[in-house]
């Protein structure tokens, strides 16, 4: 094949939805990945355009165009107030009212960032520092992270949904001393107090933790002079421009945390160049992110999802990205496709946790709705189980609009494999597509051998760098070999999934490799629950494993072993007692969906917890436990089977 294609070709707009295309644009960089994203390369305004496009390095360490300059905040933000400043560029609509909400143009963001960037810098703020962003879906939440890309300060985006100790770990692993919140954020009808959060976090992390507060809710709150600065206060005689930083393509610009298959989150840490080239292609083609289009994530920003797509991507790409604070069931389940009628959203993409709650009242989440303008349907986090994807395909989009069934990784900064956007490529649900440009799965057994034949599982990796990929994880220099590069000897990332290929060449996962959980599309650690669980006073022994759920895809279940000298009060109340327990250190997304009180947990003679049998009984798998030659007391197998009958 010729190795020279022209540029306008590889960057063809039908490039993911014309199947003769895609061919052709993927064979060639499969063959020629550097040319192939050097010829994307102006398709981002650089201050100092790049002549390098990679500078392949092993373990990873793969650096992206390094002689390159650029701002991420004047490719999100100022070239599109330049040259269309009064298109919208976000929408944010309240959970409160259907008739509640903000349409704000380019030029509008560009001086509500510059506003608060200048807030930034009159607080102390520097390059040298990292923020906190504990914000919910709130235009503010935006503002915060663009400023902070507009300053070139690095900052770690944290669900609003987690927990003081959860805030407090996170700070404490990348030493943040500097946060940016709300006072409290309305979600499903309650009022999260998250300045409250904040003031416990401070004392965990034993620290003076300086904090702006946006004050939203209007709601009672503590207050430090010292120590909390009230944003609207500061903000309000700041300037509406501000000079944008000269960033370095591979500097840090953002960490998000998520869960390994160890206690302690892994501070994911991405490049700056690199990250916004992989997060806007990937997002203009998957979700035809061109021209006029409306786009809704409903990720949050705490989370990959929503930060590539709903945040950096739309915008990037000049597009209209639509921001809810609420869920999908309040106020009432019908409240996503209220929303894309009255937006006339054209692209929309959510966890398959959230259409599995509401096909649960199909005839209310859709009546009264018509849902005409959706040209795109989304699917992020996890595989799409298949009543769900007929529900989704036939009901919510009338069988006219093309599934998007990705799927990503955190630490690929985005998603590099999903069905082409046509409904020619609509074959069956559950794979996960086409690869993207430049990325090349391939599978291996347990000797690191390539798995050539067609349905057989291996472990999935990914051949060749992509520019989206971390760039390290936060505070570990050896942890991009050891997670993710020593597992096979050709230095090739591992994704830590299973998968096989069918004998059309597409790709299924069928789980993970480690014991990582995958809820609602949100990747979390076993170990780390165990570790909370353990800590409270009932509690002698316990094992959380994963297990089937109708509306989460996979559940949290946990198997408890009680103290044999506590009370029958506190015997009576041990599920209550783990429960809230876990609500309160890590976050609700993390509480056991199941806890079972059992005698004792199956082991080897080692004495290693077999994750494996606890897995089959949570699934209701009990017919073959398969090899039970190491295990010291499989007695304990039938006891617990009849322990949860009765």
């Amino acid at each position: 094949m010729q190795t020279i294609i022209d540029k306008a070709f590889l960057q063809h707009k039908d490039a993911w939805r014309n199947k003769e295309i895609y061919k052709k644009i993927y064979d060639f960089s499969i063959q020629n990945p550097e040319k192939y994203w050097g010829a994307q390369i102006d398709m981002l305004s650089w201050t100092k355009t790049p002549n390098i496009v990679m500078e392949k390095k092993p373990y990873g360490a793969t650096k992206w165009f390094p002689d390159g300059k650029i701002n991420v905040c004047y490719n999100c933000v100022d070239r599109h107030a330049e040259k269309n400043p009064n298109k919208t560029a976000i929408i944010w609509q309240s959970e409160t009212d259907i008739e509640r909400y903000e349409y704000i143009s380019f030029k509008k963001l560009k001086e509500e960032v510059c506003r608060f960037a200048n807030t930034l810098k009159k607080l102390g703020l520097t390059r040298k520092d990292y923020v906190t962003i504990y914000m919910p879906m709130v235009p503010e939440g935006v503002y915060a992270c663009l400023a902070c890309t507009r300053l070139g300060i690095p900052y770690t985006a944290v669900f609003a949904g987690f927990s003081p100790s959860a805030v407090a770990l996170r700070m404490n692993d990348c030493g943040s001393d500097f946060i940016i919140t709300c006072d409290g954020n309305s979600r499903g009808g309650k009022i999260i107090p998250l300045k409250k959060n904040i003031d416990e976090a401070r004392k965990i992390c034993k620290t003076e933790i300086r904090s702006l507060i946006v004050k939203r809710q209007n709601i009672d709150i503590d207050w430090n002079d010292k120590l909390d600065f009230d944003y609207y206060n500061i903000s309000k005689d700041q300037y509406t421009d501000c000079e944008i930083a000269d960033t370095d393509s591979d500097s840090e610009l953002f960490i998000l945390y998520t869960s390994g298959s160890v206690g302690k989150p892994k501070g994911v840490t991405m490049g700056t160049g690199g990250f916004l080239m992989f997060s806007s292609i990937t997002g203009k083609y998957f979700f035809n992110q061109f021209d006029d289009e409306i786009f809704w994530g409903s990720g949050d920003i705490g989370w990959m999802g929503g930060h590539a797509y709903a945040l950096y991507s739309a915008l990037c790409n000049g597009v209209t990205s639509v921001f809810f604070e609420g869920i999908p069931t309040y106020p009432r389940n019908s409240i996503f496709w209220e929303i894309i009628d009255k937006h006339k959203v054209t692209s929309f993409n959510t966890a398959p946790t959230a259409l599995r709650a509401m096909m649960k009242h199909s005839e209310e989440t859709l009546a009264n709705t018509s849902r005409e303008s959706l040209k795109y349907l989304g699917v992020f986090g996890e595989i799409l189980n298949k009543d769900a994807w007929y529900w989704y395909f036939n009901e919510v989009g009338r069988g006219r609009c093309p599934i998007v069934n990705m799927w990503g990784q955190t630490e690929l900064g985005g998603v590099p494999t999903a069905p082409l956007s046509c409904l020619e490529d609509m074959k069956t649900y559950g794979h996960i597509g086409r690869q993207f440009f430049g990325c090349k799965l391939i599978l291996k057994d347990e000797d690191d051998n390539d798995i050539a034949t067609p349905e057989t599982t291996g472990a999935m990796f990914i051949k060749y760098p992509l520019p989206g990929m971390l760039i390290r994880v936060f505070g570990d220099e050896n942890a991009l070999e050891k997670m993710y590069y020593s597992q096979s000897k050709e230095d090739i990332y591992c994704t830590g999934d299973e998968a096989y290929f069918d004998f059309d060449g597409n790709f299924w996962v069928t789980g993970r490799i480690d014991d990582v959980l995958n809820v609602s599309g949100h990747r979390i650690s076993p170990i780390e629950i165990e570790e909370v669980i353990a800590g409270c006073e009932v509690v002698a022994e316990v094992s959380v494993v994963g297990y089937p759920h109708e509306v989460k895809g996979e559940g949290i279940y946990a198997f408890v072993v009680l103290k044999k000298e506590i009370t029958n009060e506190q015997r009576a109340n041990a599920t209550k007692l783990i429960s809230d327990r876990v609500r309160k250190i890590i976050s609700p997304i993390t509480k056991p969906d199941i806890i079972s009180i059992v005698n004792d947990l199956p082991k080897t003679r080692s004495g290693k917890i077999m994750r494996r049998i606890l897995r089959k009984i949570a699934a209701n798998d009990v017919q073959d436990f398969e090899d039970l030659t190491t295990i010291s007391n499989p007695d304990c197998i039938e006891d617990i089977i009849n322990t949860l009958k009765s």
